[in-house]
């Protein structure tokens, strides 16, 4: 095949990849919309002197961008009926059944955690499928990842100054080691400080991985997934900033409400207890109508799955 038809395919190919990122989110291009108008504008060079230009650099400019695309159309069973469509699609057959170890395993992690780990075992799949990685989405995935580490990061730096500040109030007496107020605010410490060291931690793994190419990035997951519990293990690791953040938050509120009671007076207590009774509700309702917690759905559909597997 000459030179200029393999330039009309590869410019109708980086086309094609183009219209279906504008149009979708779950694309299957190896390149984002950025990568690919810089290419289209390199073909359009590369068409200008194509018939004259007999160097070798421009057929392999041409060669390695086939590659990373027809590279996507083999991982993806390009032409064959079980063809990947969309990027978080699996061809396979999802493991949906009930495990006696794992299921009920998992669930109370995912209690403790504050169903966190369900959020970033979705974003996990959407992302690793068929242990593929498509690149683009890859970059996407660990820049929120990012992002929320860094606010994470601030939250807790600002309550463990909340915490230390706390304690020198005066009517908080450090003294008294026993007090329910103390033990609570200097487990709000430990979590605080746990979060903030997880958040550090896992921010500087994503700069060093993170933005790998998808074989660095697919053996990087395929050695953190390689475990007993496979993709919810990273899912909970992705997670431990965020629920040590509010397991903090917890026992501080804890032991703010501890001496808030046991010094206060009975007017004041009434307020205080109506105001607390109010910003429970609130929290309360946005979780139900947010369904954050499906604790209910999810032990039924396990059960059912373990029935019918019986």
């Amino acid at each position: 095949m000459d030179r200029v038809k393999l330039l009309k395919e590869l410019r109708e190919v980086v086309m094609h990849a183009s219209a279906e990122i504008i149009t979708s989110d779950i694309s299957l291009s190896p390149f984002d919309a950025d990568e690919l108008s810089r290419i289209l504008e390199l073909i359009n060079h590369l068409r200008e002197n194509a018939e004259e230009n007999d160097f070798p650099h421009s057929t392999c400019i041409i060669a390695r961008f086939m590659h990373y695309f027809y590279r996507a159309k083999f991982f993806n069973f390009c032409g064959l009926p079980c063809a990947r469509l969309d990027a978080d699609r699996s061809v396979y057959e999802e493991d949906t059944g009930f495990h006696p170890l794992i299921s009920p395993l998992s669930l109370v992690f995912e209690a403790m955690l504050f169903w966190a780990p369900q959020a970033h075992l979705k974003n996990l799949r959407r992302v690793w499928v068929d242990e593929c990685i498509n690149t683009p989405r890859w970059k996407d995935f660990n820049r929120s990842l990012m992002t929320e580490w860094t606010g994470i990061t601030i939250y807790s730096t600002v309550m463990l100054a909340v915490d230390v500040s706390f304690l020198a109030v005066p009517n908080v007496n450090i003294n008294q080691s026993q007090s329910i107020g103390i033990i609570t605010t200097y487990l709000s410490i430990i979590f605080i400080t746990g979060s903030l060291i997880a958040s550090v931690l896992l921010a500087r793994q994503n700069q060093r991985y993170g933005f790998e190419s998808a074989d660095k990035a697919a053996e990087f997951l395929s050695n953190l997934t390689d475990t007993f519990f496979g993709v919810k293990a990273l899912a909970i690791v992705h997670s431990l900033p965020y629920a040590m953040l509010m397991w903090g938050m917890i026992y501080f509120a804890i032991g703010l409400l501890y001496n808030v009671f046991k010094f206060t007076t009975t007017a004041m207590l009434a307020s205080i207890v109506g105001g607390c009774i109010v910003v429970v509700m609130f929290i309360s309702w946005f979780i139900w109508a947010a369904g954050e917690v499906r604790i209910f759905q999810r032990l039924a559909k396990s059960v059912l799955s373990f029935i019918s597997e019986r």
